[in-house]
């Protein structure tokens, strides 16, 4: 029972991050919790799969993709990933993710607002060492707190990349980063042979849950899109705040 209900809360961590090009982890690591699945078997399982979903989501938005800023990101990311292990050690982990969850709602509420009353903001931050800091954060939230998805969205919101190419550079730099979180994690032993085998259940079932949500993407405004994103980072602050 509990080995279906755990295929079918990564299934739907899988739709999500194919629909909004990110979030499965801050989505289904709370459901797995919930279920009081093992947290090491998590972590793997929810690693894997953010690598496995990102491979089709970066061939399919390659044509978006800047590589540029994507090696910029990455380089911030490597840098921040052994701030972000010292960070867990050191911090007060409850602090952090609550700060970051007052951080993702009030930011997502105001730009929401902006948008409903039609006021429009200038890109920000668009010298290229930004990019090294957004990467940096990046990894740091993403080695730490599994959430290294999270600061490039904002990121991109404020750079007003267009959605096409947040998608590309978003699935790009899952990708590049995902192989050095799965590698650590296997390293570290949390890989084991029942994530093997949920693998082995979860990954043919991606043929069906993947382009399902590209067809929902295909039929989603790129502008309605844009609200949605920034409604899933007041959601994804509620349920962080919750969770810490």
């Amino acid at each position: 029972m509990l080995f279906g209900i755990v295929i079918l809360i990564a299934l739907f961590g899988a739709l999500v991050r194919t629909v909004f090009g990110f979030g499965e982890a801050l989505v289904t690591m709370p459901l797995l919790a919930l279920v009081s699945f093992d947290l090491k078997t998590s972590v793997a399982l929810i690693g894997a799969l953010g690598l496995i979903v990102a491979l089709p989501g970066a061939i399919r938005y390659r044509v978006h993709i800047n590589f540029a800023v994507v090696r910029r990101l990455v380089t911030g990311s490597i840098l921040g990933v052994p701030v972000g292990i010292l960070l867990i050690k050191f911090v007060d982990a409850t602090l952090i993710m609550r700060i970051l969850a007052v951080f993702l709602v009030v930011y997502g509420s105001y730009c929401l607002i902006r948008i409903y009353r039609h006021q429009k903001s200038q890109p920000r931050f668009q010298a290229n060492g930004w990019d090294y800091l957004a990467g940096l954060i990046s990894g740091i939230m993403g080695s730490a707190y599994n959430s290294h998805g999270v600061p490039i969205v904002v990121y991109g919101t404020l750079k007003k990349w267009h959605v096409l190419e947040l998608r590309g550079i978003l699935q790009a730099h899952f990708l590049c980063v995902g192989i050095i979180v799965v590698a650590s994690q296997a390293i570290a032993g949390f890989w084991s042979l029942e994530v093997w085998e949920l693998l082995l259940w979860i990954v043919p079932l991606l043929l069906i849950v993947i382009p399902t949500g590209n067809w929902l993407v295909d039929h989603i405004d790129p502008n309605q899109m844009v609200k949605y994103i920034y409604g899933l980072l007041i959601i994804f602050g509620i349920m962080l705040f919750l969770k810490a």
